[in-house]
């Protein structure tokens, strides 16, 4: 396990307009405030488009599985839920990990890790908690070959 202990520093309350992709938008957000470690707390709203991938059976990865093509639906979605964490990559850019809950216009849900191309259909409303005295890292794990959460106490 690892783990790190740290406070909340700064909330911040996004609303992202129609047309607008979503992990962009959050990306933009993160510039603009300088946000490298932080949570995404809570999301709801609606997209005109989804793309987001749910784990498949690979049995020659780590682990037996790994993520496929992904899922793309398209028309008015019900964003549910949306939340992830906000980290500092190698290079000290934004690395965003995030997942999210939909349902489409006859209440099917779906639920699964974004991946680009999530458009805002008329609103999304997002909450953020950027973090001091931890960095949230995302870092190869040589042995899955995949990038994992690291937290850090600093």
């Amino acid at each position: 396990m690892k783990s790190a202990k740290g406070n909340v520093k700064n909330v911040y309350a996004v609303r992202l307009e129609a047309g607008e992709d979503v992990i962009e938008g959050i990306k933009k957000v993160c510039e603009q405030y300088g946000i490298k470690h932080g949570v995404i707390v809570s999301g709801i709203g609606s997209l005109s488009k989804v793309s987001f991938f749910d784990p498949a059976p690979f049995p020659e990865r780590p682990y037996g599985y790994s993520y496929g093509d992904p899922i793309v639906m398209e028309g008015g979605i019900e964003l549910i839920s949306l939340s992830g964490v906000i980290c500092e990559d190698d290079n000290t850019n934004v690395s965003l990990h995030i997942h999210g809950a939909f349902a489409d216009g006859e209440g099917k849900s779906f639920a699964g890790h974004l991946t680009d191309g999530n458009h805002v259909l008329i609103t999304v409303e997002i909450v953020i908690e950027e973090f001091e005295n931890i960095f949230m890292a995302r870092r190869l794990d040589k042995e899955s070959g995949i990038m994992l959460f690291s937290p850090i106490q600093i």
